[in-house]
């Protein structure tokens, strides 16, 4: 049975070549997509999990409130956080710190340095809470003593070689820290699918001990553990009792502190905060994709059950003799589901070719270089399992069913019609491809659109041409040095201009301290954000003076004056630019004195268009030297920039021989913002284009079967006077009219999808009607093209060929 069941299936296969071959492309590029886009869907849900406890560890994250309105949010908490946690809170087990307060320091060890983003401080218990695997030491005991660091598989190599890196001593500093630490400990190298991120790890220990259980500095993150069945929420509930008891007397005094523990496995998809370390990821890109793989699964699944129910009429005979002859209704089924199983195998052999042969480059250019290990993802091929099966009963199960229940008397007399509900069901399901399509061409032009107006909007910040270098670190003389510097590269033939500051455009300010006017209660303090800057910064960043005055070197008062920009003069309150200018504003912890407004900036991109205006205060004040100058901005004239870095790289070894070369090119940092955006246009527009095509599939494949199924119907139009014109429009309409009727369901859904895409960006393209218009009509032309291609020849064919044996 089973043979003949295969050798039926084989002899129909080969006989409809055209039917097999639009069924397997179709099926095998809905299954690729799947899989390409499930690789990263499942990459990306993954973070943290690889923690055997990560259902029961939560970030805490701190939340202020003035009154019922919440103030500031932010990703870190104190230092003291934790102990007076695990003190109180009996619902919590354990607990581990990481601090990445100037995370970014110079590692040293004999003539080998380099600058290390996150060479981070952690309590003793941290590789024992969570399951980063040690390959050297003790990982119960390796954070325990005073300037002890733990680093990782990458780094042992970078500065050891193949030497043994245990018991090594590596010389860590800051602008204003250097400690000497011994390594006890190395880990393997973190996975890429770990939130965290770092390869030097120092003793909790080594923190200076006035911080170690500060309630201020908000620059750690605190991980808890809580017990088995212990609520979040009730953990939560209790912390502002708990804050009265420890918070400092300094301006967040005057605020409500509480906490929100955020599940570990959802840190990495949760909306960026300030000052977050990590690389965030896209929830609304990972959901929105998830969606757009099934879509393209089910629109494949769509055209193969279209095409086998209107390709039953020709196994309509084939069936009806088979019943006759004594087959019953689950031998049939079989027979059916056997094709249905045998063109799903090929296609998923077809796709894993593709996905196969194309994994670097197509992988590389969706998600990044590297990325075609997410193919070998255990759990994809589950999911694909799951789906593939699925996809069988779904696709071949009601084609069998339809064609086992024909009535082998009227088939053999050719009475043989399909149901109205079923013609029903084939409309609606064209219908819904048709649907599908015009969101996803209305989704790719909303993306494009935004994508091109992010990028080519005036940002209000002038950042071409400009090289900016890392300040140095533990130098002696550092203030004298780093004048002397500047001075030295502003003589260079081709420097336009060099200044310091604390940030620079593409980066958060991210240094916070709570302000307010002169004269106004404590109530009324705000954080702001506080940039240091010099006397040449905003004409080096071009940035534009509304009222006012730019520091001016003639005036030494300015060394104590302010330059804001529009958002902070709103949110100071004045009534216009002009009026703030002469004001004083008490700044958080030097309330000896005022600093006077001196001028007010147009506002600007210091950030990316996702964000709106920070309000951002700049200062020179010499009293507040806890906010170090990090960077130093150079703008040339653009001729042979490789010679003028390495001009910049002699002086600076001459100048800061303890300290590495650091630099970057501030476009391509700035545009670095824009990346994650980017990916996810290229990656919409190539799965909403492949979901259109194969729905184009679809609708050759049921044109060209309708159109040689009504070859004597078009024949006797034709003896009746109808023109060849008559006929095609005659054909087309069927196809023009369900994508009219789709539409009108389908541009209200992309609306509210794409406005709800769009309200991620305070800057945002604005919808326009044609947007949602262009799509139908697209799909329009695209239909009528393909149904005039396959039904032009039949109208013109002469109708005696088809009527002969009538």
């Amino acid at each position: 049975m089973i043979r003949n069941i295969l050798l039926v299936t084989w002899r129909n296969l080969v006989k409809n070549k055209t039917y097999t071959f639009i069924n397997v492309t179709g099926l095998a590029l809905g299954m690729a997509a799947f899989i390409l886009i499930f690789a990263y869907v499942n990459f990306e849900k993954s973070f943290d999990r690889m923690h055997p406890d990560a259902a029961n560890i939560y970030r805490v994250e701190s939340q202020f409130y003035r009154g019922d309105n919440l103030s500031d949010s932010w990703p870190t908490s104190t230092n003291g956080y934790a102990t007076a946690m695990k003190a109180n809170f009996p619902e919590i087990e354990s607990f581990a710190r990481i601090d990445w307060h100037n995370a970014e320091r110079v590692v040293k060890y004999n003539n080998i340095k380099f600058r290390e983003e996150h060479v981070c401080f952690a309590d003793s218990n941290f590789f024992n809470f969570f399951a980063y695997p040690m390959l050297k030491g003790d990982k119960l005991t390796a954070l325990n003593e005073v300037n002890s660091i733990v680093i990782s598989q990458s780094a042992a190599k970078k500065y050891f070689g193949n030497a043994e890196p245990m018991g090594k001593f590596l010389d860590i500093t800051t602008l204003s820290d250097s400690y000497h630490c011994m390594v006890t400990g190395v880990f393997k190298d973190l996975p890429a699918n770990s939130t965290m991120q770092f390869n030097f790890l120092v003793s909790w220990a080594t923190i200076p001990r006035f911080e170690k259980d500060f309630w201020y500095l908000h620059e750690s993150y605190t991980f808890v553990k809580l017990k088995p069945h212990a609520s979040a929420a009730a953990v939560e509930a209790k912390f502002p009792a708990l804050a009265e008891r420890y918070k400092t007397g300094l301006s967040l005094k005057d605020l409500k502190w509480t906490i929100k523990l955020v599940p570990l496995t959802e840190v990495h998809l949760n909306p960026a905060k300030p000052n977050e370390i990590e690389v965030k990821g896209n929830r609304f890109a990972v959901d929105f994709l998830s969606i757009i793989a099934y879509i393209i699964l089910l629109i494949a699944c769509i055209n193969y059950i279209n095409l086998a129910t209107t390709k039953s009429v020709d196994r309509a005979r084939e069936v009806g003799i088979r019943k006759v002859s004594g087959a019953h209704a689950p031998q049939l089924i079989m027979q059916f589901l056997a094709e249905s199983v045998i063109i799903n195998l090929a296609a998923l052999a077809v796709a894993l070719i593709l996905v196969l042969a194309g994994r670097y480059g197509i992988m590389n250019y969706l998600y990044g270089e590297g990325s075609y290990g997410l193919l070998f993802d255990g759990a994809l091929y589950l999911k694909l399992t799951a789906v593939f099966i699925g996809g069988i009963l779904l696709s071949g199960m009601y084609p069998a069913t339809v064609l086992a229940r024909m009535k082998p008397i009227a088939v053999l007399k050719g009475r043989f019609a399909f149901s109205k509900s079923g013609i029903l069901l084939r409309r609606g399901m064209v219908a819904f491809q048709f649907m599908a399509s015009v969101l996803l061409i209305a989704g790719t032009f909303a993306v494009y659109r935004q994508i091109v107006y992010m990028n080519s909007q005036n940002t209000g910040v002038n950042i071409d041409q400009t090289i900016v270098v890392k300040m140095p670190v533990n130098t002696p003389n550092y203030n004298q040095k780093t004048a002397s510097f500047k001075t030295t590269l502003q003589a260079f033939v081709g420097v336009k201009a060099v200044t310091l500051s604390g940030a620079v455009p593409g980066k958060e300010v991210g240094k916070f301290l709570a302000d307010r006017r002169f004269g106004a209660p404590k109530s009324e303090e705000r954080t702001y954000e506080m940039l240091r800057a010099d006397h040449d910064f905003i004409k080096t960043y071009g940035l534009q003076i509304i009222a006012g005055r730019a520091f001016d070197r003639n005036r030494p008062t300015d060394s104590v004056g302010l330059v804001m920009n529009e958002a902070a003069i709103k949110q100071f309150g004045f009534e216009s630019p002009q009026d703030a200018v002469g004001k004083k504003v008490w700044i958080e912890t030097l309330e000896k004195e005022p600093n006077e407004i001196i001028g007010v900036v147009k506002d600007y991109h210091q950030q990316s268009l996702q964000k709106n205006y920070t309000p951002v205060i700049m200062f020179m004040d010499p009293k507040l030297p806890w906010i170090p100058a990090d960077y130093i901005s150079i703008k040339v004239n653009g001729n042979n920039m490789r010679q003028m870095v390495e001009h910049i790289k002699t002086t600076w070894n001459d100048t800061f021989p303890e300290s590495s070369f650091d630099f970057f090119f501030l476009d391509d940092f700035y545009n670095r913002q824009y990346a994650q955006d980017t990916q996810f246009g290229h990656v919409f527009t190539l799965f909403a284009s492949l979901a259109i095509f194969i729905a184009c599939i679809g609708l050759f494949g049921l044109t060209a079967y309708s159109a040689a199924r009504r070859t004597k119907e078009i024949g006797v139009r034709k003896v009746l006077g109808a023109s060849v014109q008559n006929i095609i429009s005659l054909l087309t309409w069927d196809v023009v009219k369900l994508i009219l009727i789709s539409s009108l369901v389908a541009v209200p859904l992309a609306y509210i999808f794409i406005n709800q895409w769009l309200n991620r960006y305070a800057f945002r393209v604005q919808l326009t009607w044609w947007q949602f218009v262009l799509p139908v009509f697209a799909l329009v032309a695209i239909a009528v093209a393909t149904t005039f291609y396959l039904t032009f020849r039949a109208a013109l064919a002469n109708p005696t060929n088809s009527l002969r044996n009538e």
